[in-house]
C-alpha cells in the first residue's frame, strides 16, 4: 500500500533528496497545495476502487496517515 502511494506521489511532486518517508507530509514537505492533495487523491480513489470523504482528508496530512486510513478502508 505504501510504495503504491509513493508512485503516485512522485507523479505529482519531485522525490526529496531524502527521500520519500511514512512520515512525508505533503503540504510541508512536498510543497504540495490543496489543489495537487486533491488531484491525487482522486488517483488513490481510482487505482483503490474507493470514494475517500472530503471530510476524512481532515485528518490526514502525511504518507502514514494516508496509509492507515486505506487500510482500515481497504
Amino acid at each position: 500500500m505504501y510504495e503504491s502511494l509513493c508512485e503516485i506521489l512522485r507523479n505529482y511532486v519531485e522525490e526529496p533528496e531524502g527521500g520519500l518517508s511514512p512520515d512525508t507530509s505533503f503540504t510541508e514537505d512536498l510543497h504540495m497545495t490543496s489543489l495537487d492533495v486533491m488531484t491525487m487523491i482522486g488517483d488513490v480513489e481510482d487505482r483503490f476502487h474507493i470514494t475517500i470523504a472530503t471530510e476524512d482528508l481532515n485528518g490526514i496530512y502525511t504518507l502514514r496517515e494516508l496509509t492507515e486510513y486505506l487500510e482500515g478502508k481497504i
